[in-house]
Order: C-alpha cells, then sequence, then structure tokens
C-alpha cells in the first residue's frame, strides 16, 4: 500500500427532492463532482430505504470513504442512518445537512482527513445558521 488517502465520498439522504436539489446547487456553484450519490425517501418504507441507503453507501465505497449526510435529525432518513452507523463500522453520519457545510465538503474533501472533515463541515453547517 502507498500510503495514500482515499477520497472521501458522500451519500445525501433526505425527503423528497432536497438531496438532489442540494447537489444541483453544489454544481452550479463549484462545477461537476464525482463521488457522491442522494437517496430520497419518496414512496419507501423504513425498510426500503434502509436498502436505498446500504446500496448507495456499497456502490460508493468500493472507490471512497464515506460520509453520510441526512437533512435534520429525526424522522426517517435519519432513523436509516442511524441504523446504518450502528452496523457499518467506520461510517460517519452527520444529520442538518444544508449548503453551505456541502460545499464545504466538496471544496476541502481532497486536503483533510475524514475525521478532520467531518468536523470542518459541521462546524461550517452550524455557522452558516443566522438570524438578521
Amino acid at each position: 500500500m502507498t500510503g495514500e488517502r482515499r477520497k472521501i465520498g458522500c451519500v445525501l439522504v433526505a425527503h423528497g427532492k432536497v438531496a438532489e436539489g442540494l447537489m444541483d446547487a453544489v454544481q452550479g456553484i463549484l462545477g461537476k463532482q464525482t463521488g457522491w450519490a442522494t437517496v430520497s425517501n419518496v414512496g419507501l418504507g423504513l425498510k426500503e430505504l434502509s436498502a436505498a441507503l446500504t446500496r448507495a453507501v456499497d456502490d460508493l465505497a468500493k472507490s471512497c470513504d464515506i460520509v453520510v449526510l441526512s437533512d435534520m435529525p429525526g424522522g426517517s432518513c435519519h432513523h436509516v442512518c442511524q441504523e446504518l452507523a450502528r452496523t457499518r463500522t467506520g461510517t460517519r453520519v452527520v444529520s442538518g445537512l444544508n449548503l453551505m457545510m456541502l460545499l464545504e465538503f466538496f471544496v476541502k474533501r481532497d486536503r483533510h482527513s475524514i475525521e478532520e472533515l467531518v468536523a470542518l463541515i459541521r462546524e461550517r453547517g452550524r455557522d452558516s445558521v443566522r438570524v438578521l
């Protein structure tokens, strides 16, 4: 092994078309991105949503270490992410997904370890919430 760090990818899990909309915005700002997938809960029960998440993570994990981002704590999307984190060693899950967090992920993923990146995106996402 060369000691080269694996690329870090992400799976976005969200209600409706939130994940797809966020990735559309990211690519509109940063250009085309690779190493990502989206999972929507539309029309899926918990079992089907969990299976869809597992498939997305398994596919992406062939080439990347994975951070799973859910749209909000609680709810079906977050619950399947929690279950995945419990059963899959090394899976990082962050909830409360927002556009600033996602932009930070794609801008900094090649310069940080996965642990550092998770801390950075959490901080950036939290700090982007403002009351004007």
